[in-house]
């Protein structure tokens, strides 16, 4: 799994290829957005215990971080399907949820370093670096998921999904956040 996440890190097709094509990797894929999910929470941790946080809205960062880090990512598989598949797909697109679910799963790898988001000064660059490599990893994981030619039809679907997921996305994050700072 290990060899995986670094090959979909640093944007190797045939890592990408391998993972769409093992139907028994979805179990891996989970579990890499669990342990992406875990670093950034770890980071929110250390970030709230540096803050003098209670520990009950630590405790409750960690549950609402976990269950809602699985949510993002189903719903990232799904919105992207749909428009990778439906779309804009070309004419030699043939994926499944399955599939791209596996893909987008290890194209979650560059998220561990949000691990160090609670650094002071560098942890909005850190999260920032992590989203941006994981947009980009989640481009390659497109393109060879759905079979596309060029990496440009591959970005369209990526921008194209987040701008259509972005309100949902924005809900999620609305619910984790009252979940985390209840009214008082």
């Amino acid at each position: 799994m290990l060899q995986r996440m670094l090959g979909a890190a640093f944007f190797n097709a045939h890592t990408y290829e391998e993972v769409e094509a093992d139907s028994g990797a979805l179990g891996q894929a989970i579990g890499v957005v669990l342990l992406v999910t875990v670093c950034g929470v770890i980071g929110g941790i250390v970030e709230g215990i540096l803050n003098d946080e209670a520990a009950k809205g630590i405790i409750i960062g960690l549950v609402a971080g976990l269950a809602f880090g699985i949510v993002r990512w189903a719903l990232w598989v799904t919105i992207i399907l749909m428009v990778g598949g439906g779309l804009l797909r070309s004419s030699g697109t043939q994926t499944s949820w399955s599939e791209m679910g596996r893909v987008l799963g290890f194209a979650y790898t560059p998220g561990v370093i949000t691990i160090f988001s609670w650094v002071p000064i560098l942890g909005n660059l850190i999260s920032l670096a992590a989203f941006v490599w994981t947009v980009a990893a989640a481009v390659m994981g497109v393109r060879q998921a759905m079979d596309f030619e060029g990496t440009g039809r591959a970005i369209a679907v990526v921008v194209v999904s987040g701008i259509i997921g972005f309100i949902p996305w924005i809900i999620i994050v609305i619910i984790q956040w009252l979940l985390l700072n209840p009214p008082q």
